[in-house]
């Protein structure tokens, strides 16, 4: 909502400096370099919040998400803890009464993160779907548009594995059985999921840069 905008968390990954207010052009992540990652916040009826591990979007396309995975590949424990510790306080700040999502926008080098939406409804369709800690120790989660076709529906694909390199290749083979006519992110998607770049874990912004 309109509240959303307004938020801006900014602090760097030790947590030695916290500042509240509109960002500023030296606030957020450097352009090339940022990630987008969620934590799901649950509150429970006793009052205290629960947060889940960071979600990645980790591949893009068109500004559409096409794939969101936990854990977020690479992304350092204490700069994750610092995330899930803003979420709550967000959420905690709103008085949220049920589960939501706070989003950030990660500058990887630097650290510095900020928060950019914070949502207790239902998010938007082209959103990840994921809103609770993983069902094993990593999950992919893929969207394929429909053939050309943005009104045909999407096709919503959750693969989970005990490794990433194993959730890839569950995930590129299960792109290639696909039945049916090939959605238009089929291919982008394969191309991806089977580049060097983002099997080594370059994600968002990143793997653009690095695959073209």
């Amino acid at each position: 909502g309109p509240m959303g905008a307004k938020v801006s968390t900014v602090m760097s990954s030790g947590g030695a400096t916290s500042r509240r207010g509109p960002p500023t052009d030296f606030a957020g992540p450097a352009a090339g370099r940022e990630r987008r990652l969620d934590i799901h916040v649950s509150a429970a009826a006793t009052g205290e919040l629960a947060t889940g591990r960071a979600w990645e979007r980790s591949v893009w396309r068109d500004a559409r998400v096409l794939i969101a995975e936990c854990p977020a590949p690479h992304l350092a424990a204490s700069i994750e803890s610092a995330l899930r510790t803003v979420a709550a306080s967000v959420a905690r700040d709103r008085g949220w009464q049920a589960a939501g999502t706070v989003s950030f926008s990660l500058d990887d080098r630097s650290g510095v993160f900020r928060v950019i939406d914070a949502q207790t409804q239902a998010r938007g369709h082209d959103m990840p779907l994921a809103e609770h800690d993983p069902i094993a120790p990593h999950v992919l989660e893929m969207r394929i548009d429909g053939c050309g076709d943005r009104r045909l529906p999407c096709t919503h694909l959750m693969v989970c594995g005990a490794t990433r390199g194993e959730v890839l290749r569950r995930a590129y083979r299960a792109l290639s059985e696909l039945p049916g006519p090939a959605g238009v992110d089929r291919a982008f998607l394969l191309n991806r999921i089977a580049s060097r770049a983002y099997c080594t874990g370059l994600t968002g912004t990143r793997l653009d840069q690095a695959v073209g």
